[in-house]
């Protein structure tokens, strides 16, 4: 019977891992804003991603990440495999730190529906470790801003800041409405999941 019900989470994981990816993906490309050198503000193309997380724990929602980094290669910004691995598979796979604010192992594999799982861990917790996941993705963009684009700071500015300023200001906007759209999420589906 327990076989049973790991091959049905497993097919629960792969199928809802699937749909949260072909989600990020198109929303991804619906750019509300695009930075000259790269960078881009999505409308919370990584808040399925985040979800997916929380319903199915750290090791799943590291692997979903690490895919939707491969994802955001089509039509990224490519100059060498150092600079991909900076901007795109550690910034995007930090993403499965949300994977930590679902709920716990055995309460999560107790839930079946994945809406369910997310809505009955913290918001506060899928708050701190969405944060989290972005100021990961922006030191690796910093540091990558460092290396690869300091000669396109302004004369005379340190490229450090130059790259902290241009890496943090589109990424606190995709942030701030990747946090407030997941509220807005949680609280609207929330009340319909008590019975599910």
């Amino acid at each position: 019977m327990s076989g049973n019900n790991s091959n049905k989470e497993k097919i629960l994981t792969i199928a809802a891992g699937g749909v949260c990816l072909a989600m990020g993906f198109v929303l991804s490309k619906l750019v509300l804003f695009e930075m000259p050198m790269g960078g881009s503000v999505t409308p919370a193309s990584t808040l399925p991603i985040i979800v997916f997380g929380m319903a199915f724990g750290p090791f799943w929602a590291f692997v979903v990440a690490i895919v939707f980094s491969l994802l955001q290669l089509i039509g990224g910004y490519l100059m060498t495999p150092f600079q991909v691995i900076l901007d795109y598979t550690i910034g995007y796979a930090a993403l499965g730190l949300t994977g930590f604010a679902g709920l716990p192992s055995a309460k999560r594999s107790a839930i079946k529906n994945p809406l369910k799982r997310f809505t009955s861990a913290s918001i506060i917790k899928a708050v701190i470790f969405t944060i989290l996941a972005y100021v990961a993705r922006w030191f690796a963009s910093v540091l990558s801003g460092v290396i690869f684009y300091a000669e396109y700071a302004p004369e005379g500015m340190n490229p450090w800041i130059y790259s902290m300023t241009y890496n943090g200001g589109f990424l606190a906007a995709d942030l701030g409405i990747t946090i407030a759209v997941m509220i807005i999420l949680y609280f609207a589906i929330k009340p319909g999941m008590k019975n599910r």
